[in-house]
């Protein structure tokens, strides 16, 4: 995947965007994906949804269906934050690290 393809962010048609707020969505995917690392987050959420939609009668054959669905789109957000991660170690260094050590 290209690099302006990574770090694009969606911006309101005939607006030009600040090139600071651009680095800065490009900062918060990084730390999203050191803190998705370092927690688990999105997989709680996943078993923490299951557990409810079974405890209110959603079949089985539905909630499987949505966990499958689920977790592919996520494999591929996990391995977008991480190659996004990677350049921003690139051009900042261990910075970013350094900033999310206690995430």
């Amino acid at each position: 995947m290209k690099t302006a393809e990574l770090c694009r962010v969606e911006k309101p048609a005939g607006k030009t965007r600040n090139p600071s707020l651009n680095k800065m969505e490009a900062i918060a995917y990084g730390v999203q994906a050191r803190f998705e690392e370092n927690t688990g987050y999105t997989r709680r959420v996943t078993d923490a949804t299951i557990n409810v939609a079974r405890a209110l009668g959603v079949p089985d054959a539905e909630i499987e269906s949505w966990a499958a669905q689920r977790l592919t789109r996520l494999a591929r957000d996990t391995e977008r934050l991480r190659e996004i991660k990677s350049l921003l170690e690139k051009l900042y260094g261990n910075s970013l690290g350094v900033a999310t050590e206690n995430m």
